[in-house]
């Protein structure tokens, strides 16, 4: 998608030397007081910063475009700003997405850390910003209100109020979009393939005994021509409800060569007894052969890069889905980087679910280290951090030797214990860095 040229972005004047002798010493020492700059601050003072915080990728697009559409505009994301360019900029765009419940996304939590506990002055910075979040969540677009809070404080004008996006609705873009001076258009920014039908091929129950909540491996074909998609991806499902369907996004397990899509869902039940709106369609209710709208949305946060560098991957449950696609990414090349997989789950005698598949890729050499963890396994409960504890030293000199960490699965519980692990081994500066450099990415949910 192509946004139109944005007559609000007031585009500053040529930098000529004048321009750069205009620069007071008031300036000068603004930028002492915003404290050390980030690694954008070579990119010298005056014209339009556009800058993104992105997850999934919907917002980095929306960045891009708007960039594209503005010569000389300097697009960064969040982590790549530092406090000294917000005091040398005379207007920005952001385009903020808030990741779980109020949540910064990875790329930001830099920024959340190095800039935004300082209070520069940026009186002479005026600003637009497009939230983009999920109304499922309470703290509804949080981060990007937080981040709204903080440039006001700090003395920075809005052009105008924080404008909400509930999941890429159009109707709210349009809104952006008529107060950014822009022709109104529908659609979403994300590169997202459009809806179509797809049919369930097959369903199997994979941990039956468990525990645990029933987990179900489901297989998709597509009706029509099969699109393009790469590990990491995200298939977007329509759930069809009495007050009208509403999407679902589940990680994909399989790679488009394969022809099909397939998903690994835990059919989730409230504590109050109640089942998951999707997981229990896609479960219970829909039959084989079932009709499915499914469109795939290409999530960036969360792609491979560079094939050579060597991969952790970490996640638990469900989430073995999103890994799974890189290690079968990676096992259909004739040369990759190694991979080293953690995965928990429950029981070692029901859970153990694609034992046969990843067995082979480490006899194969697709898989360099494969460890499992069992919260109820002989022993007392031994969870994918405990692993990362007690392989402290691996995990340092994976990161050393230029590799990746990958993790994919809940929110609560995994990804946070996962992560204050990291700090415990890596220390929190250096799986900062990890995250700003990409070399840290999450699918989490």
């Amino acid at each position: 998608m192509i946004l139109s040229a944005d007559p609000l972005h007031w585009t500053m004047a040529a930098l000529t030397g004048a321009a750069w002798s205009g620069l007071t010493v008031r300036t000068l020492i603004r930028a002492q007081r915003a404290g050390r700059a980030g690694p954008a601050a070579a990119t010298g003072p005056g014209g339009l910063l556009i800058g993104y915080a992105s997850q999934s990728g919907s917002s980095e697009a929306l960045a891009r475009a708007a960039a594209a559409q503005s010569p000389g505009a300097r697009l960064l994301s969040l982590d790549q700003i530092g406090a000294a360019d917000l005091v040398n900029t005379a207007q920005a765009q952001f385009y903020i997405s808030t990741t779980g419940d109020g949540d910064a996304p990875d790329n930001a939590t830099g920024f959340l850390a190095r800039v935004m506990t300082l209070h520069p002055e940026l009186g002479g910075l005026s600003y637009a910003m497009l939230a983009l979040g999920d109304r499922h969540y309470p703290r509804f677009c949080g981060f990007a209100h937080r981040l709204d809070q903080w440039l006001r404080a700090c003395g920075a004008t809005p052009r105008f109020p924080l404008t909400e996006v509930d999941r890429d609705h159009p109707t709210a873009l349009a809104t952006w979009r008529a107060r950014m001076g822009e022709p109104t258009r529908t659609g979403a920014p994300a590169p997202a393939t459009a809806p179509a039908r797809w049919r369930l091929a097959a369903r199997r129950h994979l941990n039956p005994g468990s525990p645990g909540g029933p987990l179900w491996h489901l297989v998709l074909d597509p009706e029509g021509p099969l699109p393009d998609w790469q590990a990491g991806d995200i298939a977007e499902i329509s759930i069809p409800t009495q007050n009208g369907p509403v999407r679902r996004d589940y990680s994909l397990a399989s790679l488009q060569g394969s022809g099909r899509a397939e998903l690994i869902l835990r059919e989730v039940i409230s504590r109050e007894g109640r089942p998951g709106l999707g997981s229990h369609w896609l479960c219970r209710q829909l039959g084989e052969g079932g009709a499915i709208d499914l469109s795939i949305r290409a999530n960036p946060g969360f792609h491979a890069g560079d094939d050579t560098m060597p991969m952790l991957l970490i996640g638990n449950g469900s989430g073995l889905a999103g890994l799974l696609a890189h290690l079968r990414h990676r096992a259909a090349l004739k040369e990759s980087g190694p991979v080293w997989l953690i995965h928990g789950e429950r029981s070692p005698d029901h859970d153990a679910v694609f034992t046969e598949e990843l067995s082979g890729l480490v006899a194969s050499g697709g898989l360099a280290r494969f460890d499992r963890s069992f919260s109820r396994g002989e022993g007392g409960p031994r969870y994918v951090q405990h692993i990362l504890r007690d392989s402290a030293a691996a995990v340092r000199a994976h990161v050393a030797a230029g590799g990746g960490i990958w993790i994919c699965g809940r929110r609560e519980g995994m990804a946070t214990d996962v992560q204050q692990a990291l700090e415990e081994v890596l220390g929190k500066d250096e799986t900062a860095r990890l995250m700003t450099e990409r070399r840290l990415r999450r699918d989490i949910y």
